[in-house]
C-alpha cells in the first residue's frame, strides 16, 4: 500500500510539473526584480571595469545596486519549506542574505538568496562564474522547480 501511495505521489508531481502555473503576482515581480538587478550589476561592472555589489538592504549608489522587493515579499526561507535538493548536502543554513559582488569578467562571489510570500518561495543561486539559477517552490507539489 505504501509503495502504491509513493508511486501515485510521484506520478502526480510529474504531471503537475508540466502544467504551467505562475507564482503569485508579488513573487513574479520579485523574480523580475532579481533578474533586473543582476543584469544591471553585470552591465555596470563591465562598463565601468570595476566590481559592483548587489545588496538586499541598502540604497543604490554608483557601485551598489539595491534589490527592491514588492510589498508582502520577505527575505529568507520559512522553516516549513525545505531546501532545494541541490542545497541539501551543501551545509547551507540560511539566514539573512549577504550582498553579491559581481566583476567586469562576469564572475561573482557565489551566494544563495531566498524570498517568500506566504507558502510560495523563490531561491536564487549565483555561481562563481556568474551563472544564475532561479527556483520556485510549489507548495502543492512540495517541490522546487526551475523558473
Amino acid at each position: 500500500m505504501r509503495a502504491a501511495s509513493a508511486f501515485l505521489q510521484q506520478a502526480l508531481q510529474a504531471v503537475a510539473r508540466h502544467l504551467p502555473t505562475l507564482p503569485c503576482p508579488p513573487l513574479q515581480a520579485a523574480q523580475t526584480e532579481l533578474r533586473r538587478s543582476l543584469h544591471l550589476a553585470f552591465g555596470l561592472a563591465a562598463a565601468h571595469r570595476r566590481a559592483v555589489v548587489v545588496t538586499p538592504f541598502q540604497r543604490s549608489s554608483g557601485a551598489c545596486v539595491a534589490v527592491q522587493l514588492p510589498a508582502g515579499v520577505q527575505w529568507g526561507r520559512p522553516k516549513a519549506i525545505p531546501l532545494p535538493p541541490s542545497l541539501a548536502g551543501s551545509g547551507w543554513r540560511g539566514g539573512k542574505p549577504r550582498p553579491i559582488t559581481v566583476t567586469p569578467e562576469r564572475q561573482a562571489l557565489a551566494n544563495v538568496w531566498f524570498l517568500h510570500h506566504g507558502r510560495q518561495a523563490l531561491c536564487l543561486r549565483l555561481g562563481l562564474t556568474g551563472s544564475m539559477e532561479l527556483l520556485r517552490y510549489r507548495p502543492l507539489l512540495g517541490a522546487w522547480v526551475t523558473c
